[in-house]
């Protein structure tokens, strides 16, 4: 069984000209590397649009880390301070690019303890609600910005 992360990385890979593909597999511990490149094999072998889906990823990347359109790591704790734990969980979920670890370890325990239960009991959130999620997040951190 493969991770989400390594199923990116296989269908990134896929997007590579095959020598540099090469080239950043031989970089790998050989355990990595086996597992990307029995993923790569299925998707060579696979019938869907692999050079649009691996485009789709990239973009949503990109959003994620674009300075105007992400969240630094105060103003999501920042916003642990007005949402629920329900809530702030599913923001974290939606920010892919954040280290959730780091970020719960800058929230007092008892509401990093009800953050983690929320994000246990959550797997995946639909694409439309992580957009729907990362626009009110960036909205309420302009917000509290501004009435700083």
């Amino acid at each position: 069984m493969s991770t989400l992360g390594e199923r990116k990385s296989a269908l990134l890979l896929m997007s590579l000209h095959p020598a540099d593909r090469r080239q950043l597999l031989a970089r790998l511990p050989r355990a990595s590397a086996r597992t990307l490149r029995a993923l790569i094999a299925e998707l060579e072998r696979s019938p869907l649009p692999v050079a649009q889906l691996a485009e789709a990823v990239l973009a949503d990347e990109v959003r994620g880390l674009t300075a105007s359109t992400s969240l630094k790591i105060e103003q999501l704790v920042a916003l642990s301070e007005r949402l629920s734990p329900a809530w702030f969980a599913r923001v974290l979920l939606a920010w892919t690019g954040v280290d959730r670890s780091f970020c719960l370890s800058l929230l007092d325990e008892r509401h990093a303890a009800a953050v983690r239960e929320e994000l246990r009991r959550l797997e995946r959130l639909p694409p439309k609600l992580v957009e729907a999620l990362r626009e009110e997040s960036l909205r309420l951190a302009d917000a509290q910005r501004e009435a700083a």
